[in-house]
């Protein structure tokens, strides 16, 4: 941690946001790929302690901080956030097909309060590249969740079949799946928040979840609603009662 601090992030805060993201990425990428890096990397930074650990929905956690959707959308590194010891790994915002997202700049440092904001837009490779490359990898090691999303140019009354689309590529390569209706950065598509809408997507979503469990002999895995930290409690109340029924 001391080098990263000392020498690899003031680089890295040289570049553009962006331009930085996508460059340890690819370090990421290239650093998975051989064993005896990840072990190295593990043996350094993974910190493991039982008591940490946990069972949720049949999956098994060793600590309860992951790594969250928007780190890596492509699914690039998931084995090496699992060496530095992420409790999950969860990949996306993925939409069915590729698309650029918002125009940049888009992501904008804050110093002041070591933070940043992203005005992304999902951009991302599209599910059927995610599903290629996770097949071509080995599983982290710790669960995968995917987050998704639909596409910008999908209307409103279609989002359903993006989020269905997007479940159908992925569905035996994740361990739980993060259903993204509230993004800022996509136009209308916090309204998919809104009970009526949320209680048309869910529908579509279950049903469709269940077939493919049944076809493919895998088990029912767990459906998650990622929503706004802004919801008004009434608001709040209409996603918990769509999502219990």
């Amino acid at each position: 941690m001391g080098l990263y601090r000392r020498v690899a992030l003031p680089l890295l805060n040289r570049l553009d946001p962006e331009t930085s993201h996508g460059l340890t990425l690819r370090l990421l990428a290239t650093l998975q790929r051989t064993p005896l890096a990840l072990a190295a990397i593990a043996w350094a930074a993974s910190f493991q302690d039982e008591r940490l650990a946990f069972e949720w929905r049949g999956l098994t956690f060793r600590n309860p901080v992951g790594v969250a959707a928007g780190v890596d959308k492509n699914g690039r590194g998931p084995r090496f956030m699992n060496a530095i010891g992420a409790g999950f790994v969860e990949v996306g915002t993925v939409t069915p097909l590729p698309q650029a997202g918002n125009p940049r700049p888009r992501v904008f440092r804050l110093p002041e309060d070591e933070a940043m904001v992203n005005r992304l837009g999902f951009p991302n490779e599209g599910s059927a590249r995610l599903a290629q490359r996770l097949k071509g990898a080995r599983r982290p090691g710790t669960p995968l969740g995917v987050n998704i999303g639909k596409n910008a140019s999908t209307p409103l009354d279609n989002a359903a079949a993006d989020y269905v689309a997007c479940l159908d590529a992925l569905y035996p390569l994740a361990d739980y799946f993060v259903v993204n209706v509230s993004s800022p950065n996509t136009e209308g598509l916090a309204s998919l928040q809104g009970r009526e809408a949320l209680a048309g997507l869910a529908e579509s979503l279950v049903s469709r979840r269940r077939e493919l469990a049944e076809n493919d002999g895998m088990p029912i895995k767990p459906l998650l609603v990622k929503v706004s930290p802004d919801l008004s409690p009434a608001e709040m109340d209409d996603v918990v009662g769509v999502c219990l029924d």
